[in-house]
């Protein structure tokens, strides 16, 4: 059996979704990092991105046997998130539960939401070569 390993150069990356909350004009980030060390947690918000830093730790060392699949990632990670409308700095909160990373962000006053949206309907035909 052959085993891969990926290599993984600095950080890596945690999954994340994002929405918009028109009503309560607010972002939501909501980041998976399930066994990362509350401490580590940093958060920064730098004109219109938000920076999700911390550190994931092996729980368990195994000293015997071959993996068999390896997918979970440890170490430092680092988020980088595009926010779609600038937020109000000062408002910014987060928690942490269950392995998520809430950020919620106020959308700033100023900042434009558009109240018209555009659905494109688009056909994908299958090619045969």
């Amino acid at each position: 059996m052959e085993f891969v390993v990926r290599t993984r150069v600095g950080a890596f990356e945690p999954n994340a979704d994002v929405f918009v909350d028109e009503e309560e004009r607010r972002v939501v980030a909501v980041v998976e990092v399930a066994g990362a060390a509350p401490e580590s947690l940093r958060i920064a918000v730098d004109e219109r991105y938000l920076l999700i830093s911390g550190r994931r730790l092996e729980a368990v060392r195994l000293r015997r046997g071959s993996f068999v699949q390896k997918e979970i990632a440890y170490g430092d990670f680092v988020k980088r998130i595009h926010l779609p409308v600038a937020v109000e700095f000062e408002g910014v909160a987060a928690s942490y539960d269950d392995g998520l990373l809430i950020v919620v962000a106020p959308i700033a006053a100023t900042a434009y939401l558009p109240t018209a949206r555009t659905e494109l309907h688009i056909m994908v035909k299958r090619t045969h070569s």
